[in-house]
């Protein structure tokens, strides 16, 4: 299926689980209660949350193909579960964060489960396998080290911010597209669970 984006020979890709619109609106209105905790980071723009399950960067258009039935099989041999986020932590770690995320408080081993599915499938492809999987939806980044109000005991009020569980019933191949006023992500191809 030739997707339905730009003209280069290669496109940016990912593979990612898409967030429904009722936990977006949960996860932006977590984002609005830490912003004045945060300083200096660009936030996730609503729409634009996802939970990654792999990277592929550039992706030559002739193995799109290649890449969809890997993905299909996969789908097939993966049931649907449910998740949950909650939990906050950053990237790399507290001293120097770079990442603002959220994790996940149930269906972290079935999230796991299908990472690891995938990055099977995709190493035929000679996609390296990712060991460093972890589980997170971005909440914001950061540009440059951020001062003392954003170590840990900032955060201590916010532990036990949630969303409501939701069904995973597909994952998607998505093109991202890097522009200056941020990342525009493109669906190529969704596959349905089992």
């Amino acid at each position: 299926m030739e997707p339905r984006v730009s003209k280069p020979d290669s496109i940016r890709c990912f593979i990612a689980i898409e967030i429904p619109e009722k936990i977006q609106n949960i996860i932006l209105e977590i984002q609005n209660k830490l912003r004045s905790k945060v300083v200096g980071a660009t936030w996730t723009k609503s729409g634009n949350h996802h939970l990654t399950l792999k990277f592929l960067g550039q992706v030559e258009r002739p193995q799109l193909s290649r890449i969809e039935y890997i993905l299909s099989k996969i789908a097939k041999q993966n049931g649907q579960f449910t998740i949950e986020f909650g939990g906050l932590g950053v990237f790399p770690n507290w001293e120097r964060p770079r990442v603002l995320w959220i994790g996940l408080t149930k269906g972290e081993s079935k999230i796991r489960a299908l990472s690891v599915s995938i990055n099977k499938g995709l190493n035929e492809l000679l996609y390296p396998i990712d060991n460093r999987f972890h589980p997170h939806l971005t909440l914001a980044r950061f540009k440059k080290q951020v001062n003392k109000l954003n170590r840990p005991d900032s955060f201590r009020e916010y532990e036990t911010l949630a969303t409501s569980g939701f069904l995973i019933e597909e994952f998607t191949l998505v093109m991202s597209e890097l522009h200056p006023k941020g990342a525009i992500y493109t669906p190529i191809n969704t596959f349905k669970m089992s």
